[in-house]
């Protein structure tokens, strides 16, 4: 067992315990204190199983003790089934006698106010004193559905649930058993199960490394409100993609509202939610918004494996529900590619009368012809930008849907073949196809939305999780990055320290030296200091110089050469545009002059006294309009944010976050998933943007953050000009905002 979040012999005890007490074990069958010891017997837990009831002599055929001190021997694992005030006490009663772990399934803690919590602290106490963990308190329990280990309130169990290859992991137990019911009407076994409750001890990423690390385990589906330990949440999620298995989770909180009002764009665009989506796609974690699309995830995952990428080739016996499909996979966010030469030629000879694109209409001829489907997935199974066939089927007369769903069940069934998933028409199909299907492991759906979920939402899966595999044997890997407290260690692996001790900042990953120390005082840097830091990370700003009179603008204007901008320069006016502080195009010295006497003008009104320059600046007249920037967050440390620029900026909402640093690979993936990304491909007419520079300047970018996480409250390149192909990317404003030191903190 991998050592990740230092519980993990806890939790094992936890799943796999030798002796089980239930204290305050009720006779009065339907009770929250008699599911407990019923499922213990229900499911058949070979290990000690003691009630501790001093009323009854035997529950459900199973002799009481009067109290721990009478069970005889050691117990691993205390299920308190007792309200809030009477279980403090039994928590004292199992730290004294020894016990391992003890699962507090009782309300009335820290979730009704203080008193609650000066309870949890009391317990907490008294178990830290003799080593006792503590699941909850107001946890529905846990379960080892294998071993029948089932230390649990929730009465859903008593349906009877098969263990299988998931683990269910959630902090809502409600929430659990819906998943866990789900999971069993789609023939889906529940392994492991953890409902986290309070979390005052033993926590949500306790449970998953656990549960991750059981080889019985494929996949962990999980309901998540609030990561409360976020280092040791991505460490797990780095194990998770190291081990290949996929977290499917919902995490909720999506309209959120960041808790500062930002000074820079960047920080109006990561949210508190946005934070968490990076974190996600940085790691690999599948994050769905539904129960259902959990479940969809799980059911083509434990069947089909992963699909190569979203490109997704559709058959179907209706032509009208191939074009539906198609355009229910372009919303889904799911590739429907062009066929190559090969495959559109194998489907002309096929389709007398159908079409022999993709989606492709195999007409009412699979009615006469039951090969006609298996013959048509064969030609998509040899195009190479087919990562899944989607085959949409009906109830056919007679035999005929019946005899091509044996066809194409056996043709699809070895694994090597490219993933065939089905999309019954006219909802669940007639016993004798889904049993041929079942048979094949070709999963069968209802809703094209949840298949297309889960075929997106897998592909990006794979490339996500190899992100993360890559960042453990990449250069931060290697030279030994540090990943303290408050920072996202998907990057930075096992190694201590905190924000800005990177090694940018000790031997200068751009090639630059990184060792300017920023200045004590909070607040905006003005945008001289701000291009200064810039530039020793090797980020590219325009030629610029401040004057303080009209005459030294013209001066620097004629040695710069014109056209020129001006702007107001003073770190008490972070955005210039607010008071008519920028003026551009100036082309000549009259320009330049009108330009500095009205600047200056308009920023004595506005501040009361001189501002402290005006800058001449190089107008840059051709690149595309980016937006770069950095966010820290107080739980996960610094991100770098890339989006389109200019009017799209907040128009759009058009960004994208990855945890910093990043390496210019990493930047070229959050190019492609911009909806303005066409706008650097050349788009109507204009020249191919330099891509390669953009990549640069944002990883560039993204070490200064790391480096400098500890000061940078938020930066904003507003805009990045990313110019034709040769010429580089500029950034031509900049606002860094800076935050207290610890010292005046």
């Amino acid at each position: 067992m991998i050592t990740v979040t230092g519980a993990e012999p806890a939790v094992q005890t936890l799943f796999n315990p030798r002796s089980v007490a239930v204290i305050g074990a009720s006779s009065k069958p339907g009770t929250l204190s008699w599911w407990p010891l019923r499922l213990l017997v229900q499911y058949g837990f070979a290990g000690g199983v003691h009630p501790v009831n001093p009323s009854r002599s035997e529950i459900e055929g199973v002799p009481c003790v009067a109290s721990l001190a009478d069970v005889g021997g050691p117990v691993d694992l205390a299920v308190i089934a007792l309200n809030a005030k009477n279980t403090v006490q039994a928590v004292r009663d199992c730290a004294a006698a020894g016990v391992k772990v003890a699962v507090l399934p009782s309300q009335g803690f820290g979730e009704t106010g203080e008193d609650g919590r000066a309870m949890e602290r009391e317990m907490l106490a008294a178990a830290r004193e003799s080593g006792l963990r503590i699941v909850g308190p107001n946890t529905d329990g846990v379960g080892n559905l294998a071993t029948g280990a089932l230390a649990t309130i929730q009465p859903i169990f008593g349906q009877g649930v098969e263990p299988g290859r998931v683990a269910v992991i959630t902090q809502s137990g409600a929430t659990a058993a819906s998943l866990i019911m789900r999971l069993k009407e789609e023939g889906i076994g529940t392994r492991l199960y953890a409902s986290a409750g309070n979390e005052i001890d033993l926590g949500l990423a306790d449970y998953l490394s656990v549960a991750l690390q059981d080889p019985e385990v494929s996949m962990v589906v999980s309901f998540v409100e609030a990561i409360r330990r976020p280092d040791d949440f991505v460490k797990v999620a780095e194990l998770a993609a190291e081990l290949g298995k996929p977290i499917v989770l919902i995490k909720v909180g999506r309209t959120e509202q960041a808790a500062r009002r930002a000074a820079a764009h960047t920080g109006a665009l990561a949210g508190a939610d946005e934070i968490y989506q990076a974190v996600f796609d940085s790691l690999g974690i599948i994050r769905v918004d539904e129960l259902s699309e959990v479940v969809a995830v799980a059911k083509f995952y434990l069947s089909r494996g992963l699909p190569q990428d979203d490109g997704v080739a559709i058959m179907s016996v209706s032509g009208g529900q191939a074009g539906a499909l198609a355009d229910r996979a372009a919303r889904s966010g799911v590739t429907v590619p062009d066929l190559g030469p090969a495959a559109t030629a194998e489907l002309e000879e096929l389709l007398a009368f159908g079409t022999a694109i993709n989606p492709c209409d195999l007409t009412g001829e699979v009615a006469r012809d039951s090969g006609l489907a298996t013959a048509a997935y064969t030609a998509f199974d040899a195009d190479p930008s087919v990562s899944t066939v989607v085959y949409a089927r009906k109830e056919l007369t007679g035999d005929a849907g019946r005899r091509a769903s044996e066809r194409i069940a056996a043709a699809a069934a070895p694994k090597e073949r490219t993933p065939l998933a089905i999309y019954s028409m006219d909802g669940e199909p007639n016993d004798e196809e889904k049993a041929a299907f079942a048979e094949a492991d070709i999963p069968v759906f209802t809703s094209a939305g949840e298949l297309f979920t889960a075929v997106r939402t897998l592909a990006a899966y794979r490339r996500g999780a190899e992100r993360a595999r890559t960042r453990k044997t990449g250069p931060a890997a290697r030279t030994g990055e540090s990943g303290g407290a408050g920072t996202v260690p998907a990057i930075r692996i096992g190694e201590s320290g905190g924000a800005g001790t990177g090694p940018a900042a000790r031997t200068g990953e751009s090639g630059q030296a990184a060792s300017r120390a920023l200045p004590g005082g909070a607040g905006p840097l003005d945008e001289a200091a701000a291009k200064a830091l810039l530039a020793e990370y090797g980020v590219a700003v325009p030629a610029e110089a401040l004057a303080t009179s009209a005459d030294d603008a013209v001066a620097h204007a004629e040695r710069i050469g014109y056209p020129v901008v001006l702007k107001v320069a003073d770190a008490r006016v972070p955005h210039k545009t607010e008071i008519g502080g920028v003026e551009v195009g100036l082309a000549g010295a009259a320009a330049v002059r009108a330009a500095y006497e009205g600047i200056d003008a308009r920023a004595r009104a506005h501040l009361g006294d001189a501002p402290e320059g005006v800058l001449v600046q190089q107008q840059i007249t051709d690149g595309v309009e980016m937006i770069a920037g950095i966010v820290v967050d107080p739980q996960f440390g610094p991100f770098v944010l890339l989006g389109s620029g200019g009017v799209l900026t907040e128009l759009l909402s058009d960004a994208v976050l990855r945890p910093a640093p990043v390496e210019p690979g990493e930047v070229r993936d959050m190019i492609a998933e911009l909806r303005g990304r066409k706008l650097l491909t050349g788009f109507r007419g204009a020249p191919p943007a330099d891509v390669d520079a953009l990549a640069d300047t944002v990883s560039a970018l993204s070490r200064l953050g790391a480096d400098h996480a500890d000061r940078i409250a938020e930066l904003d390149l507003n805009p990045v000009l990313v110019r034709p192909a040769g010429h580089g990317a500029v950034a031509v404003d900049a606002l860094i905002v800076l935050g207290e030191t610890e010292e005046s903190r």
